[in-house]
């Protein structure tokens, strides 16, 4: 029997039973997938009040499509459709001759390539016209991989086991290149069941901000749950930026997931938080906020082990996240490991003057008998609070013990 996760199965396209249903087609009165319906709008047979419908166009001999589609895959699926049909059309912009028959030449190889390449410009950067290359034996134009091309990318190297190589496709890859998180990055998506199981995938849709530096791709994994893969565009290269097991929808729920948490810990309710951290980690495994309320969860219960290796997730996922460096190297001085919260400490105070971490930087700087640094970061911390009173009391005891014998 197939499992499921929710309450209904996935519905399976009507036509070719195999790909998830995401639309009803009004020319079949079907529920079909986005492959179905290219076929069937390539025919330009669809209902006018279709919104996927197929329009005419007057520029029919160019390479334009005038259609609404989910995903650049489903776009470039029916594009490949169209220029299957346009290499075989006698066209008037090539003197009535077929594509086909002006490409036997390396002239008119040429001369079709450049008429590629004058349209390719005008397109979205994310669609090619490859198809007619290879098909009439033209060099392949390379460019760079879409959103959509670097999360299959990510997938296939999930599905062939070559976990570390997909370390080169993430958004803190140059943070990998320290062995520490490397490892804590692999070991943490190893224990992901669902990230292990994961031996096939088929794209559903695909959405990008407005300012087009950041996308969500969906999929539908192993044909039985969803997917979605958050991306980020930097310097031009579209890189992974965490995963989301659920529907596209959900992913902007992580926040509200967050604050149902935070707002359980303020009652002091571990125990729904603690449930409320465990159902929605399995659907945002990569959310360094869950992960440091974990953290949290673990040290309130005496489970200093369990909060560290929580809190190093949340430092792992997010670099900049001051406070759990902060939990985590407190962790460590409070079971008297100085050296090691002295790293972290020092490490925080490079992204930022933190006046917690001033002032427990500066106990240890005393513990350490380095008592001239330990008031420079103490007086850093009042100037940058007043009313601290931890760093004053501890400023008045370090003042104390340096003061010169009358």
């Amino acid at each position: 029997m197939k499992k499921f996760i929710g309450i209904f199965p996935p519905k399976r396209c009507q036509v070719c039973k195999k790909h998830l249903s995401t639309r009803k087609c009004l020319k079949i009165k079907r529920d079909i997938c986005f492959h179905c319906c290219n076929q069937i709008r390539i025919k330009m047979e669809c209902p006018s009040n279709c919104k996927y419908t197929l329009k005419q166009t007057s520029r029919k001999h160019e390479l334009i499509l005038n259609n609404y589609s989910e995903s650049v895959a489903e776009q470039q699926e029916l594009m490949n459709l169209h220029l299957k049909n346009w290499i075989k059309t006698q066209n008037p912009l090539f003197n009535n001759m077929t594509p086909d028959e002006i490409a036997k030449t390396e002239e008119g190889k040429n001369k079709i390539n450049a008429f590629l390449d004058k349209h390719e410009s005008k397109l979205k950067s994310t669609l090619n016209y490859n198809y007619v290359r290879k098909q009439l034996s033209i060099p392949i134009k390379k460019i760079h991989l879409n959103y959509e091309e670097v999360a299959e990318k990510f997938l296939n190297l999930v599905i062939n086991f070559d976990y570390e190589d997909t370390i080169n496709l993430h958004l803190n890859s140059e943070l990998y290149k320290n062995e520490e998180f490397k490892i804590n990055y692999l070991k943490r998506n190893l224990q992901n069941k669902a990230f292990k199981s994961i031996k096939g995938f088929d794209l559903i849709r695909t959405a990008m901000s407005k300012e087009k530096d950041q996308s969500i791709v969906e999929f539908e994994i192993n044909g039985k749950y969803p997917l979605s893969i958050l991306l980020k565009k930097i310097n031009n290269q579209w890189k992974i930026n965490k995963k989301v097991f659920a529907k596209s929808e959900v992913v902007l729920s992580e926040n509200e997931f967050i604050q149902r948490v935070a707002f359980e810990y303020a009652k002091q309710n571990f125990k729904n938080a603690y449930s409320d951290l465990n159902k929605n980690l399995k659907i945002f495994p990569d959310s360094p906020d869950l992960h440091y309320y974990f953290a949290i969860y673990y040290s309130s219960k005496g489970k200093v082990e369990k909060a560290k290796q929580f809190f190093f997730n949340a430092m792992e996922l997010d670099p900049e996240f001051v406070e759990a460096k902060y939990n985590y190297a407190f962790l460590f001085q409070a079971e008297g490991n100085m050296e090691k919260a002295q790293i972290i400490y020092e490490q925080i105070l490079e992204q930022k003057e933190d006046i917690k971490t001033l002032n427990n930087l500066a106990v240890i700087y005393e513990h350490n008998n380095s008592l001239e640094e330990a008031k420079i970061l103490l007086k850093k911390a009042l100037k940058l609070n007043p009313n601290f009173e931890l760093a004053k009391k501890n400023l008045e005891r370090i003042n104390l013990a340096t003061k010169p014998p009358h």
